[in-house]
């Protein structure tokens, strides 16, 4: 797998809020979290021992629908040595039309789980809006989920 999920080329973060930003591949992500420990964490971000943070934020949206998520089941101290993103899991379709899908990063020591990104995006009143929920590491948003 080389991209994070799959976004039309039009796609790219929310230039008001990050003048440099662009979306990365599931390889740069790699490259950025692998053989550094997490030292400090809480459910918004990670930071790892180089000063590296972590974060979950929105990358794009229109109108009404909204991204993010939360880190969990963080354990300090153990080496990053692989990172997986799951499949998008689409969620149901609520009476006002509007649905929410999910995804979760691993992050992995060995073959343990140290840490959970849990994501999630909306697609806002009626189901015609979209947003989206990215790994974000300094200006590079690395995408997890759509709607």
């Amino acid at each position: 797998m080389t991209k994070t999920i799959e976004l039309l080329n039009c796609f790219k973060p929310d230039s008001d809020y990050f003048e440099n930003a662009r979306y990365g591949s599931l390889e740069e992500l790699k490259e950025l979290l692998l053989y550094k420990r997490i030292v400090k964490w809480d459910k918004d971000h990670l930071e790892l021992e180089d000063g590296t943070k972590v974060t979950i934020e929105m990358s794009e949206n229109d109108c009404c629908a909204y991204a993010g998520g939360e880190f969990k089941d963080v354990k300090l101290d153990a080496i990053i040595t692989d990172v997986k993103i799951g499949e998008q899991v689409e969620g149901g379709v609520e009476e006002s039309g509007e649905s929410e899908n999910y995804n979760t990063v691993t992050i992995y020591h060995n073959q343990n789980e140290i840490a959970l990104a849990e994501c999630y995006a909306n697609d806002g009143n009626g189901g015609f809006y979209y947003s989206i929920a990215s790994l974000v590491i300094g200006d590079i948003h690395f995408p997890v989920v759509e709607a």
